[in-house]
């Protein structure tokens, strides 16, 4: 069995923070206490579907991932086990107002026209010398330390668990991150946000994964909701979203669909009920090969002050979801198999750093790859520098570079010169949790 948290609209703010005005701190403090207990702690995957931030602002992820970092250590979870995507209240609205370039791009998307012009249209503005994601650079900042990331080049990640994190068949888990906030502004409505179909096409049936999806907006509020749909419908067995702040799930197609409730909805609102999931993922082949999904909402109690389970109608604590997998059965790994060579074929490529690839092999060699980067980003800048001069990954040009687009050259470059190994042990020379793990980037024979 695999268990996941899923959160959702999180609205994290600096406003009030630290004084007594701070209205969601118990909410905060009652969730953490919630978390504590055993049958809700050691995920194996966090999964946040956007809204992290409140404005989109650096401060306010700041405080999110310090929130985060408190989420991951009371429940016992390891750092690679936070994903992340973005919603709207991600996007910095200041930097796309009615009186902005960006805004005239945005509306020149929701301007009628066929779904393949539209697409055209999104991928010239992409391809474009202007940053059409600037909107989201702060979350992008933040996301890329989760290696989460979104933009021009491949708006969608793909990542899977550990090797050794896997349905009780030896099926994996590939989580399919979807950014839904590229035209996200004042404008915000049903049917008119986008998607574009290259964040989707790359979903396949193959039976020896678990597709799970993490999207912000439920396919009513896109442009091309439809068509995402008709995929997610075919092609995904669980998709999880956020955005409109009320708990439900449902079955539609072979797939199911979870709807988070908020953490931190806003008191005004007429349905104001602080909620999060925990999922429960099973392969039962009893009869025939079935995903089992268990989802458990544990909505927050204003009486009481603390969060407990919401029944269901048949009296029980969680929702139960059967769906029926076609057979299939785990493949044998040549026993000469090494990490250390880089995968031949990849699914989708978010930066020149990222490849996730389809064999089993290769899944491992991906995983591996992001937990390294997760650590790398866990160490102080000054302590990043020392590992990629010790890895040899290092070039005084580098330094002509700023933030992200830094750290991503030292990736590339360890990549295409095959050091993952020695940045994996330049790393843990300074990381307690990676130290006492076996490097799996060295020679295996």
């Amino acid at each position: 069995m695999l268990k996941f948290l899923h959160l959702s609209d999180l609205h994290i703010t600096t406003t009030d923070a630290g004084t007594q005005f701070d209205g969601d701190i118990k909410i905060r403090e009652a969730l953490m206490i919630d978390l504590g207990k055993e049958d809700r702690n050691k995920f194996d995957a966090i999964l946040v579907t956007g809204d992290v931030a409140y404005h989109g602002r650096a401060d306010e992820f700041a405080r999110a991932k310090a929130w985060l970092e408190d989420v991951r250590k009371a429940t016992g979870s390891s750092p690679e086990s936070l994903f992340v995507v973005p919603g709207n209240h991600d996007v910095n609205q200041a930097t796309v107002s009615k009186d902005s370039s960006l805004w005239e791009l945005h509306q020149s998307l929701r301007r009628p026209m066929s779904d393949p012009d539209r697409l055209a249209n999104l991928n010239k503005k992409l391809h474009d010398p202007f940053d059409f994601l600037t909107a989201l650079s702060e979350y992008r900042i933040f996301s890329a330390e989760y290696e989460c990331p979104t933009n021009p080049k491949s708006l969608a990640w793909v990542q899977v668990l550990d090797g050794k994190q896997l349905l009780e068949d030896g099926t994996p888990v590939r989580f399919h991150g979807l950014n839904s906030a590229l035209i996200s502004d004042g404008d915000d409505r049903k049917a008119n946000l986008l998607l574009g179909a290259t964040q989707f096409h790359h979903f396949d049936s193959h039976p020896g994964y678990v597709n799970v999806v993490l999207c912000h907006h439920p396919h009513a509020w896109l442009m091309d909701g439809n068509e995402a749909n008709d995929f997610f419908r075919k092609q995904a067995h669980v998709v999880l979203s956020g955005h409109d702040h009320l708990a439900r799930f449902y079955m539609e197609g072979g797939s199911l669909r979870v709807f988070a409730g908020a953490v931190h909805p806003n008191p005004r609102e007429g349905r104001w009920e602080p909620c999060y999931h925990v999922l429960r993922l099973s392969i039962d082949t009893t009869v025939k090969r079935t995903l089992v999904v268990r989802v458990e909402t544990r909505v927050w109690l204003d009486r009481d002050k603390c969060f407990g389970s919401q029944m269901q109608a048949d009296g029980k604590p969680y929702f139960e979801a059967r769906i029926e997998l076609p057979e299939w059965k785990l493949p044998a790994v040549p026993a000469s198999a090494n990490l250390d060579s880089k995968p031949a074929d990849s699914l989708v490529s978010s930066t020149p750093v990222m490849t996730v690839a389809t064999t089993l092999t290769s899944d491992s060699y991906a995983a591996a790859r992001r937990k390294l980067i997760v650590h790398f980003f866990r160490l102080g800048t000054i302590t990043r520098y020392e590992a990629a001069i010790r890895a040899g990954v290092w070039e005084e040009s580098d330094d002509a570079l700023a933030g992200q687009a830094r750290w991503s050259r030292v990736f590339e470059r360890a990549e295409k010169a095959s050091k993952f190994a020695e940045l994996w042990n330049a790393v843990a020379a300074h990381d307690e949790t990676l130290s006492g793990q076996t490097n799996p980037f060295n020679n295996q024979a």
